[in-house]
């Protein structure tokens, strides 16, 4: 069962746009949040949302960047990662270090952090930021 999620979300990974328009969420210490709008999908509770970690300095094993596909319950603010990859150069550009499932475990959001900010963005009321195209990254 797991392959049948696994092969549509990894296709669907090489086929997201390298120009996407990345939402910046915030960021510190040279590590920053972006979430894609566009693939913004509410489903009652849930809110799924292609997401970066973008990163001025690569890890130890040369990862930039990462791209995730996240779940948020948003009423028990949970969230789970179903797929996962890192990449050599910043926002998601350059050679595909690593790409697959995420552990799909549901896990508490941390309050103040990345994480929860991500997650009230996702989890907001669609017609909240009708007005704010301006935060679009760049």
């Amino acid at each position: 069962m797991k392959t049948r999620t696994t092969l549509p979300l990894m296709l669907l990974a090489l086929c997201l746009p390298c120009g996407a328009a990345w939402t910046y969420v915030d960021g510190s210490d040279g590590d920053e949040r972006y979430l894609e709008r566009d693939t913004l999908q509410r489903n009652g509770r849930l809110a799924q949302v292609w997401e970066v970690d973008d990163r001025t300095v690569p890890d130890p094993s040369g990862v930039h960047s990462l791209r995730s596909h996240t779940e948020y319950d948003c009423e028990a603010k949970l969230y789970r990662v179903t797929y996962l990859s890192g990449h050599s150069e910043r926002m998601t550009q350059g050679a595909v270090l690593f790409a697959g499932p995420g552990d799909g475990l549901w896990k508490p959001v941390q309050p103040e952090t990345l994480g929860e900010l991500s997650m009230d963005m996702a989890c907001e009321d669609p017609g909240e930021n009708d007005d704010d195209e301006d935060d679009d990254a760049r």
